[in-house]
């Protein structure tokens, strides 16, 4: 379908301010030869970007002979802000326009489905603005990550098993700002990193193995959720179909998360992945039979998942953050478990953010749609 002279335009005009982002000073015969666009074309477009406040000027380019070009640089002074909400800590995580991490925190903060506790996070956030300088007009946008189902128009936690939240009672997060706020499954945060990352894959399947394992499955940049809001829910693939199965927190034996969970790893140190995956690089004799169990079981799931749909499969979570040294060796255990044919460990990466992903992304969701919306 042909598009309207409009949409031309405005895809255009997203295109310049995507290579201004990218680039960060650039100037007009540069975005020209790069985008491939006339020169005329870039100088309205930057215009209006300015215009907007969205460009400033940044200085003169050297002379080539005649008038000198001027350099261009993003105004960098709107934000989203990313919440995490977990079993036991709240991370926060403040993205600007280029998709560049301005800072970010995690606090212990025991999750409980009352009023105080939106007080509670509330306190957290503005104490968090406070200590970066941040005044929160300039917030475009909140997002708040969880584990468990969210509800379709994004407003609230629907189910959640670890954080025992129901139908009968769901869970809304409710902030005093001003701007919109938005709920996301926190894998789905997570894999958002993923999807609105420069040079990025745009179709795979982001495994999240964190306290609780989730899921995504991405087709074209977006996230697919399925008829009910679950596709993804890879933590409660079944792995062990027999009756002395491991229990997942659901109530049924032999689920993936029973298998993958990060605290099954934590819980053997200090209930903390950075000691025991010291522990490992030490030679622990436990703590190394501990994770070539986890990965042998891991090496289960991906392969099942690459056997079924024959995707790349990409790995983040806490897990996956510490996996960099030991992605060869479950590669190793991929490779025993395929058919040839497939060549499953050519399927496997790992995640791009080690720290804070779901917080991350769920600022980056808002950047996006601040970016597609121009």
């Amino acid at each position: 379908m042909k598009l309207s002279n409009a949409e031309v335009k405005r895809q255009n005009k997203i295109a310049v301010y995507r290579q201004v982002l990218r680039v960060g000073r650039i100037t007009k015969p540069e975005l020209s030869a790069q985008l491939r666009l006339s020169l005329p074309t870039v100088g309205q477009i930057i215009t209006e970007l300015m215009e907007a406040g969205l460009v400033a000027e940044d200085g003169a380019a050297e002379s080539l002979g005649g008038r000198r070009a001027l350099y261009y640089v993003p105004v960098l002074d709107k934000l989203a802000l990313g919440v995490d909400i977990t079993q036991n800590h709240v991370s926060l995580a403040l993205v600007d326009l280029s998709g560049q991490v301005v800072a970010h925190k995690r606090t212990k903060l025991v999750f409980a489905n009352e009023p105080g506790y939106n007080d509670r996070v509330n306190a957290q956030i503005h104490s968090f603005l406070e200590e970066n300088r941040i005044d929160p007009a300039c917030l475009i946008g909140i997002g708040c990550s969880m584990p468990g189902i969210v509800s379709a128009d994004r407003k609230s936690l629907r189910i959640s098993h670890i954080l025992k939240v129901t139908p009968e009672k769901p869970f809304s997060f409710q902030s005093d700002m001003s701007c919109q706020l938005l709920c996301f499954n926190d894998a789905d945060a997570a894999c958002m990193v993923e999807c609105y990352t420069q040079n990025g894959l745009e179709t795979f399947v982001f495994l999240s193995l964190s306290n609780t394992v989730g899921g995504a499955l991405v087709v074209n940049r977006n996230i697919t959720r399925g008829l009910m809001g679950r596709c993804g829910e890879l933590g409660h693939v079944c792995i062990d179909p027999g009756p002395q199965a491991r229990m997942c927190y659901c109530g049924k034996r032999g689920h993936f998360d029973a298998y993958g969970s990060a605290k099954l790893l934590a819980e053997k140190v200090d209930n903390t992945l950075e000691t025991f995956f010291a522990r490992v690089e030490q030679g622990d004799p436990e703590m190394v039979r501990a994770l070539d169990e986890y990965l042998d079981n891991l090496s289960i799931l991906v392969e099942n998942i690459v056997m079924f749909l024959d995707m790349p499969v990409v790995i983040g979570g806490y897990v996956g953050s510490f996996l960099p040294p030991y992605l060869d060796r479950l590669k190793e255990k991929v490779a025993l478990r395929d058919n040839l044919e497939f060549s499953s460990v050519g399927h496997i990466r790992l995640c791009r953010m080690k720290i804070e992903a779901a917080a991350v992304g769920c600022g980056l969701y808002f950047v996006e749609q601040f970016i597609r919306e121009l």
